[in-house]
């Protein structure tokens, strides 16, 4: 008796193909970046206008937009699963 080697749907299996590490790693720096570029941004536009005047104002302002940033990330993170 000779064995027989049948495929169950008739088609090749491929394989799936995700992001490498490498991919998601540079993506996931990419975004840190940006949240701090956004950050950054913030703060300057605020320098601008006026509205700091020590640099403690600034560190302020940068912590509570780093929360907001933080909030945004995590939000966008929990809708995935």
């Amino acid at each position: 008796m000779q064995r027989t080697l049948m495929q169950a749907n008739g088609h090749p299996t491929m394989p799936t193909t995700q992001p490498s590490l490498r991919v998601l790693l540079s993506q996931s720096e990419d975004d840190f970046y940006g949240s701090l570029q956004r950050i950054w941004n913030n703060v300057v536009q605020l320098e601008d206008m006026g509205l700091i005047h020590t640099e403690n104002d600034k560190f302020v302002y940068a912590y509570r937009f780093a929360e907001a940033e933080l909030e945004r990330a995590y939000s966008g993170k929990t809708s995935l699963k």
